[in-house]
């Protein structure tokens, strides 16, 4: 677990995901080479030296080694995105620079031939990207590359995290797959773009989906999103979220706590969301049940905590998220508009999930 500071325990209680970002920041500077020195929580990343092998994860088996990025899945049919895919991926860090922001890009990298979609992942306030590996870990395997950051922290306002996200698709990114030197070269379709987020990271991300990143994304995912004002400069998503113009989904937690306030959560923005849309609601499922146990930070501090089991909250919240984005970005129609082809029924007749959709 990372270093948490006392100072900010009573404050991150209390507002533990909010806050959100100015859509339309500017996106500047430069960025620097594929990084060395990765570290984390679950062994992903090593330090790679700059290069694309960085680490490898085997995840079912197959070479995947199509020149058609859709190829490395099997027939979306047969599953419910509940495991990995055929698809092996590599990992390996980034350091960039966006104006006075300077932070490291985790990204993760299918090994089969062609360009991939993409998904850019911000966490909740507070939270390393180790926390949201088991997500990046699916998609890589289902044939999507996926980036995302550590949460800069309380100090920085939401507004920062939303224009270094707009950088970063915007500007880094189309860098990256134009540079013969780039471990990213030639693998990114920049036209298969999605977004997600979870807490304050779902709130930085819409923001930016609406605004500075519109028509430059197809997709977007909240993972127990947060719209509050707090660290946000007044911005909330919700405001223009009937005109973001893409397909949206939410997973989320029935459990409203000091970390994801009723009147802020995630069932604000469906409901002023317009279709397509998706919500799926965890009973019983708390706010830091979204995230790996072992890299939270300070989950305790939300209180009340969730009642449903954490491991099965965790499982069916990756398996939503990667099916969303297989049914966006990889053109899986199996999935269906409820997640009927995802394991929604079976969910919801067991008494784990509540599904609407519009």
């Amino acid at each position: 677990m990372r270093a948490f500071p006392t100072c900010l325990a009573v404050s991150c209680a209390l507002a533990f995901a909010v806050g959100c970002g100015s859509g339309d920041s500017a996106v500047a500077g430069a960025d620097a080479a594929v990084g060395d020195d990765a570290t984390s929580g679950d062994g992903a990343f090593v330090g790679d030296g700059g290069g694309l092998d960085a680490s490898t994860d085997t995840a079912t088996g197959n070479d995947a080694s199509s020149n058609d990025a859709d190829a490395a899945r099997t027939d979306a049919g047969s599953t419910t995105y509940d495991h990995d895919g055929p698809d092996t991926s590599t990992s390996f860090t980034a350091q960039l620079t966006n104006g006075a922001s300077t932070f490291t890009e985790y990204v993760y990298v299918p090994g089969s031939a062609g360009a991939h979609p993409v998904v850019t992942l911000s966490p909740g306030l507070q939270q390393p990207a180790s926390a949201y590996f088991p997500y990046a870990k699916r998609l890589a395997s289902w044939g999507i590359v996926v980036l995302l950051r550590d949460d800069p922290g309380a100090f920085v306002v939401t507004p920062t995290v939303t224009a270094d996200l707009a950088y970063v698709v915007a500007t880094w990114l189309p860098a990256q797959n134009a540079d013969t030197m780039s471990a990213l070269h030639n693998k990114v379709d920049l036209a298969r773009v999605g977004l997600a987020g979870h807490s304050r990271g779902s709130q930085a991300s819409l923001v930016a989906a609406e605004n500075a990143l519109k028509n430059k994304v197809v997709a977007w995912f909240g993972i127990d999103a947060v719209d509050s004002m707090t660290l946000s400069n007044g911005t909330q998503a919700r405001t223009t979220i009937a005109t973001v113009g893409i397909p949206l989904g939410w997973v989320g937690g029935s459990v409203s706590s000091s970390c994801s306030p009723a009147a802020d959560n995630y069932t604000v923005e469906y409901a002023a969301a317009v279709s397509p849309a998706v919500v799926v609601t965890g009973v019983g499922a708390g706010h830091t049940q979204f995230e790996d146990p072992n890299t939270c930070v300070a989950c305790n501090l939300c209180t009340p905590q969730g009642t449903a089991d954490g491991t099965v909250v965790l499982a069916y919240s990756v398996r939503y998220l990667t099916a969303f984005f297989a049914r966006e970005l990889l053109h899986d129609a199996t999935v269906g508009a409820a997640f009927q082809g995802a394991g929604g029924p079976a969910d919801v007749a067991a008494g784990r999930v509540q599904i609407a959709s519009k």
